[in-house]
């Protein structure tokens, strides 16, 4: 195309697409966020599901038999590394400041674990001490937490 030539109709050069769709993309920021928490905990209820299923398997626990030490401490390490890796997709899909999402989803899991330990104290307790709920208690969060920082450190 000359100088004396104009651009044909609806042409637009692609720098301005670029700004106009980034501009789209920082309006629609408070959606990314909110959608950055929910793959986190989708991953975390997911994870958390499809571990326990495959661990009790594994294991061979019956629902009515007590799980053994090894169960449990097992259950709490493949359990610290799917809230590490809950926090860290969390992070990874948010449009900035990946700690305050992974921080986000930590509240939640705090929540949701201190509702656990509510339930269980209004029921009488039938499952026994209630130190697997407190243990998830300090291990979750403290999960999410280390995966929102590693998203950090990876850039």
């Amino acid at each position: 195309m000359t100088q004396s030539e104009s651009p044909p109709p609806g042409y637009r050069p692609d720098l301005d697409e670029a700004v106009e769709t980034w501009s789209r993309m920082n309006d629609a920021s408070i959606l990314r966020s909110v959608a950055a928490v929910i793959l986190g905990f989708v991953a975390l209820t997911l994870g958390s599901v499809l571990t326990g299923r495959l661990m009790l398997s594994l294991f061979g626990v019956e629902p009515e038999m007590a799980p053994g030490a090894a169960f449990i401490f097992t259950s709490l390490g493949v359990r610290l590394a799917v809230t590490v890796l809950a926090g860290f997709l969390a992070a990874l899909a948010a449009p900035r400041a990946p700690r305050l999402h992974a921080g986000v989803l930590a509240a939640i899991l705090v929540f949701f674990s201190l509702a656990s330990l509510a339930g269980l104290s209004a029921s009488g307790d039938p499952y026994g001490p209630a130190w697997y709920p407190i243990a998830m208690l300090v291990i979750g969060p403290a999960g999410v937490l280390i995966g929102g920082s590693l998203r950090t450190r990876r850039r």
